[in-house]
């Protein structure tokens, strides 16, 4: 591992105020997406068939989104891990590590001024993936997650177009949509 990837601020050192969140890969996601893509043999979110033929056949509403995202080119979504004060330093660099080796595409972590602003118990951190309709890429990711930074508990997986449309969790029942969280592990 390079010595520069190790550089940083630690969630837990972060205090200045308006800093919420701290982001690594994700500023220079386009030009790390095709490396990402290559090592992980990963289904490349720009040569998906606008026809709709990549679709799993699901609910038709969950369908109706996915073609949306197909056209638009917006695949990306990101698994949520709750992780408490005293870990998020560790599972932090560890996420880093696997980032640097283009083991996941990206990820962002809240800070310890954002907690406090909250007054929360935890952090959060995100990993993204660039293809939500892969779902090997994902799944892959998630149980990364779970081994290499021994997460227990149960995490989440949102496509971002999910946020992009404003399906949330109150939400879904209105839109009569099966759920807003696409993958559990």
């Amino acid at each position: 591992m390079k010595e520069k990837d190790q550089q940083g601020p630690l969630p837990s050192q972060v205090e200045e105020e308006g800093k919420e969140w701290i982001l690594w890969g994700l500023k220079k996601s386009q030009e790390r997406l095709m490396d990402y893509i290559e090592n992980n043999d990963v289904l490349d979110p720009e040569s998906m068939d606008k026809d709709g033929s990549c679709l799993a056949d699901e609910d038709p509403k969950v369908k109706d989104i996915d073609r949306r995202a197909v056209e638009d080119g917006f695949l990306s979504g990101k698994w949520e891990v709750a992780v408490a004060p005293d870990e998020v330093d560790e599972v932090w660099l560890e996420i880093k590590r696997l980032i640097s080796d283009y083991k996941i595409w990206g990820g962002q972590v809240t800070t310890r001024w954002i907690k406090e602003k909250k007054d929360v118990d935890g952090h959060v951190i995100r990993v993204y993936t660039p293809n939500y309709l892969d779902e090997e890429d994902v799944l892959r990711v998630g149980k990364l997650l779970k081994e290499r930074c021994e997460i227990e508990k149960e995490i989440l997986y949102k496509p971002d177009i999910y946020n992009v449309l404003q399906v949330y969790y109150d939400e879904g029942e209105w839109q009569k949509l099966p759920k807003e969280i696409r993958y559990r592990l």
